[in-house]
């Protein structure tokens, strides 16, 4: 089935894709059998943004806390220069805080394992049962000589627990691991901070809902090599905060014909 995938131009799967195509189908096809780009929100900044000024401040211990800020908030400027959204200011006032409660955290942890090839991410990639492309992804803080793997969230509203999609997520890099790591989600907001280890059930349950959605994709695209004819299986609800975007809208009812 490995050209299914390809004659689709999919050479493999990810987290995110995997939970788009379990929340909003229709949109999982408009960005990628349509190659639809959706324009970097200012929360998508904020998070990068902020995760850029916290590594800064691991991987250099001795580095002010102001110069992290400092760092993540002209990355965030930066990447938002062209972008008109009037949520730009209120995330960018988060990110001092978000990256000043991060670092107190997560410096506990000392300086993270990087990769060899001089990149910033360790880059991982799982095989999936019975699906013939494999997940990869990337680590945010690799603690190798803790065991330890942390996935930075950032949020506006502090998380009680990890969530059924960032679980499937941690599930993923876990096994990259042999399932012999502790997985844990940091979530950040400008004042608080909550981590939470993925327990071995929960790698278990997470893994098995992966493997069941990347199946159903497979499935799905072995319907037809007509993406056009695949679109017109699937149906955008609208409703969905994952049509937010007034551009991303445009775009589905270009594709959807409403």
């Amino acid at each position: 089935m490995a050209d299914i995938f390809e004659h689709h131009g999919l050479t493999h799967l990810s987290a995110s894709q995997i939970n788009l195509y379990a929340a909003e189908p229709a949109l999982w096809v408009l960005r990628y059998l349509f190659d639809h780009k959706d324009p970097l929100s200012p929360a998508a900044a904020r998070g990068i943004s902020t995760e850029k000024g916290i590594e800064h401040g691991l991987c250099n211990p001795d580095a002010p806390l102001q110069e992290c800020i400092d760092l993540a908030l002209q990355d965030y400027d930066r990447s938002l220069t062209l972008i008109v959204d009037e949520k730009k200011e209120k995330e960018r006032t988060g990110i001092p805080g978000m990256v000043e409660v991060g670092l107190e955290e997560l410096r506990k942890y000392g300086i993270p394992t990087l990769p060899e090839d001089d990149h910033r991410q360790h880059r991982i990639e799982v095989e999936i049962p019975g699906v013939s492309v494999p997940a990869i992804g990337y680590l945010d803080f690799d603690f190798q000589d803790h065991g330890i793997i942390v996935d930075l969230k950032t949020q506006l509203r502090l998380a009680s627990k990890i969530s059924p999609s960032h679980a499937r997520q941690g599930a993923i890099y876990s096994q990259s691991r042999g399932n012999n790591v502790d997985m844990r989600f940091a979530y950040v907001t400008p004042k608080k901070q909550a981590v939470f280890s993925m327990e071995a059930d929960q790698v278990q349950q997470s893994w098995g809902e992966v493997v069941n959605i990347a199946g159903r994709i497979q499935s799905f695209l072995s319907l037809s090599k007509d993406r056009d004819e695949l679109a017109s299986l699937v149906c955008p609800n609208y409703d969905s905060f994952y049509w937010s975007n007034h551009i991303t809208r445009g775009a589905g009812r270009d594709l959807f014909g409403f």
